[in-house]
């Protein structure tokens, strides 16, 4: 009887923590999905100069919670995991400009500039490990 006992306790506790191993999975997956869902939103889609700068502070916020290192320039480096590098491309220059330029630049400044601008995320990238979004590259139209 003692053996059942026994057997019934072990069976109890494989159950449990495969159970508790599968909810941190599924909650891993819902926060991958919940972070990447906004720069997501952005793939593919046209947004105004303002919206883009809203995105900037975001994406620079982002960044520093996350103590992400900088480079001697300033700029943000890939860290393999939650990381976001963002560059930009104007009409009117061949240069591809990192936000971090953006907004050492005076972020006002490019409002001012760029309000009514559009621009459009033409590509998306991803860690490999996380699966956070790494990379996003916008273009103005």
């Amino acid at each position: 009887m003692k053996k059942y006992v026994y057997l019934l306790i072990i069976v109890i506790i494989a159950l449990t923590s495969i159970a508790y191993l599968y909810i941190n999975y599924v909650n891993g997956a819902n926060n991958i999905s919940s972070l990447n869902k906004d720069y997501e939103s952005l793939y593919n889609n046209v947004i105004s100069g303002t919206t883009f700068a809203t995105n900037i502070n975001k994406i620079l916020d982002a960044n520093s919670k996350n103590n992400v290192q900088k480079d001697e320039n300033g700029y943000y480096l890939d860290n393999g995991e939650n990381s976001i590098i963002v560059e930009i491309k104007f009409k009117d220059s061949d240069n591809i400009f990192r936000i971090e330029q953006i907004y050492k630049n005076n972020i006002s400044k490019f409002i001012n500039l760029y309000a009514n601008i559009n621009f459009k995320c033409t590509k998306i990238e991803y860690h490999n490990r996380t699966k956070l979004v790494s990379y996003l590259y916008f273009e103005e139209i």
